[in-house]
């Protein structure tokens, strides 16, 4: 009878007990669309007091996986070609500022060991899977060759703000876009059998719940007055200056993410990376108020769901 019981709490303790803390090592070979989570991960992983992250982003703005391969070519042939910004941050040591150097992608992966590697298209080119192979297929064989024991993912990007230029000379609308990058990431990841970190997903869920709809703005601004940028995770307004003419424009960026939009990036790939509960995340930005927080965090629970 006493061992039975025994046997019962002991099961009972294993049940209840917390998953244990990880310390990951994470590359990120991608461009702005992966450099951006580097803004708010290391303070959510540090917030935590439980587990370590060393993220390190090789970034080029704008890269595609036919770019990405072809350097991984290049870099072998000419070892001083050192095309990417790289930026490391350690969650223990520096989770907020950390300096760029110029390295390659081939020297990483030969001098680093890592837990975790990521790649993503660039968005021009999210939604044409036509466009992401041999290119991909060449990366992760590449990958695999340094990097044994690392587990390879990929992080889903996410379609435009409604009102981008881009819009529809590349590709016909928002909707589609989401849905065509939605399916080729996915081809993608089942060819290879990886996972995939569904950020599109999440900025989509957010679109379809946030009761605050975003809306193109119709008005003309005086600086520094700057349209608002509510209703969406992606977009932001900015007034720049000519220096040839010495007067300034406002400008609309319509495919990065807002700092909302990178604190639930930041959020996704916390829980993805450690598989942990969303009541893990203990660090908010302080400009961004408790019920926007919330559906952020509820966003990006919902995309790991789906």
């Amino acid at each position: 009878m006493y061992s039975k019981l025994l046997a019962a709490v002991c099961m009972l303790l294993i049940a209840v007990s917390p998953v244990a803390a990880k310390e990951l090592k994470v590359l990120m070979i991608g461009n702005s669309f992966s450099v951006c989570v580097g803004n708010y991960l290391p303070q959510i992983v540090a917030a935590d007091g439980e587990n370590k992250l060393v993220l390190t982003s090789a970034y080029i703005g704008g890269c595609t996986l036919e770019r990405h391969y072809n350097n991984l070519v290049k870099a072998e042939k000419q070892t001083n070609f050192k095309p990417y910004q790289v930026k490391v941050w350690d969650s223990a040591v520096n989770p907020v500022k950390t300096k760029a150097v110029r390295k390659n992608v081939n020297e990483l992966l030969k001098n680093n060991q890592y837990d975790i590697i990521s790649i993503q298209q660039g968005s021009q080119k999210s939604f044409d899977f036509n466009s992401f192979e041999p290119y991909a297929g060449e990366i992760i064989k590449y990958i695999r060759k340094y990097q044994k024991n690392a587990e390879i993912v990929i992080q889903q990007t996410w379609s435009y703000r409604k009102d981008s230029a881009r819009f529809p000379k590349l590709i016909a609308d928002q909707v589609v876009m989401y849905n065509q990058l939605k399916d080729a990431y996915g081809k993608l990841a089942a060819k290879y059998q990886l996972r995939v970190i569904p950020m599109g997903d999440a900025v989509q869920i957010y679109r379809a719940n946030t009761p605050v709809k975003y809306t193109v703005p119709t008005k003309t601004y005086k600086r520094p007055e700057l349209p608002s940028d509510a209703g969406d995770v992606v977009g932001k307004f900015a007034w720049g200056k000519n220096k040839k003419t010495n007067t300034f424009r406002m400008g609309a960026d319509c495919h990065h993410l807002n700092f909302r939009g990178e604190y639930m990036q930041a959020a996704l790939w916390y829980m993805f990376l450690f598989d942990a509960p969303v009541e893990k995340i203990k660090f908010a930005p302080k400009n961004i108020d408790d019920k926007e927080v919330a559906l952020l965090k509820n966003s990006a629970v919902q995309a790991l769901k789906k």
